[in-house]
């Protein structure tokens, strides 16, 4: 299970007061005085240094590309410039670049593979990027190194974090309710919306749970930019979740899918839990499959 909080919370207080740091400096932040062709160079600079990242790096040195301080070093740091450039097709192209030089030793090739699925997707990782593992993946099922057998294993996964992108909408889905109504995502009437599949048995399910109903500072936050708290648990067990409606504020929506269409047909993409989304009124999502801390953050941020 992953942690929403363990190595990226902040203190409370911290945060909050940012919040008005943040609106009450929005008028004096200062214009950027760099011109179209400066931004152009920066740019430019930027993509070489990703397109170029790999050239000096021996692929056939087993020893090199398997040693944690070289390697997989390597990688993070890739990883990282990766995750700061907006540009998909650079991106694209920066991986094709890598895995292509990468494929002249099959076992290089491998563990940077399973690299990848770790730094990126794995639930537990702070890395965890699902905009840069659709790169890696775009490769994989086009590669001719693959078998159609190796490819087939990595289309389902491909096709589970193209949903739910960031600015799309979110998939609409039925729960129901403690008193035995059934309501829908696209029904909930707030301008945006704390959306967190939660396991009643998970412990960091109930850390963040714990957080968001006892930080007073947290809610108020909340309660200041009208964001309304949807709690759903979508694995299943009924006597579990009604057990643990007490632990649930009166003021959020706790919901139970009891069709397990959520799993059932991967409308979201639920290796661990807690899996928390932030949606706009439109029920567009807004931050996918984050941590309690960004979500702070993005509303101590200027001009949300």
């Amino acid at each position: 299970m992953k942690s929403s909080t363990l190595g990226f919370w902040l203190p409370m207080g911290l945060i909050i007061g940012q919040l008005w740091a943040c609106n009450g400096s929005n008028n004096s932040k200062k214009e950027s005085n760099e011109t179209t062709p400066q931004k152009a160079s920066i740019t430019s600079t930027a993509d070489s240094s990703l397109l170029h990242f790999w050239d000096k790096f021996d692929m056939n040195d087993t020893t090199q590309v398997k040693n944690p301080d070289i390697g997989e070093q390597q990688l993070a740091n890739f990883i990282d410039l990766l995750s700061k450039t907006p540009d998909s097709t650079m991106r694209d192209k920066a991986v094709d670049l890598m895995l292509d030089k990468a494929k002249s030793n099959r076992p290089s090739f491998d563990h940077f593979i399973k690299l990848y699925e770790r730094y990126l997707y794995d639930g537990n990782s702070p890395m965890r990027n699902d905009i840069v593992y659709e790169s890696v993946l775009r490769y994989l099922i086009k590669t001719d190194l693959l078998s159609d057998l190796e490819k087939e294993a990595y289309r389902p996964i491909y096709k589970l974090i193209l949903r739910n992108k960031v600015g799309q909408p979110a998939e609409d889905f039925n729960y129901e309710l403690a008193n035995g109504k059934k309501q829908k995502l696209s029904q909930t009437k707030a301008k945006y919306t704390f959306l967190i599949f939660y396991d009643p048995e998970c412990s960091h399910c109930k850390e963040t749970i714990h957080q968001l109903r006892d930080t007073p500072e947290l809610v108020q936050l909340f309660e200041q930019r009208q964001v309304q708290v949807l709690a759903i648990d979508p694995w299943g067990d009924r006597n579990k979740w009604k057990d643990y409606i007490p632990e649930i504020s009166e003021k959020w929506i706790n919901g139970f899918d009891s069709e397990s269409k959520i799993l059932s047909f991967n409308l979201y993409d639920l290796k661990a839990s807690p899996t928390i989304y932030l949606l706009d009124e439109n029920k567009k999502v807004l931050l996918k499959d984050t941590y309690l801390q960004p979500v702070i953050q993005y509303f101590v941020q200027p001009n949300q």
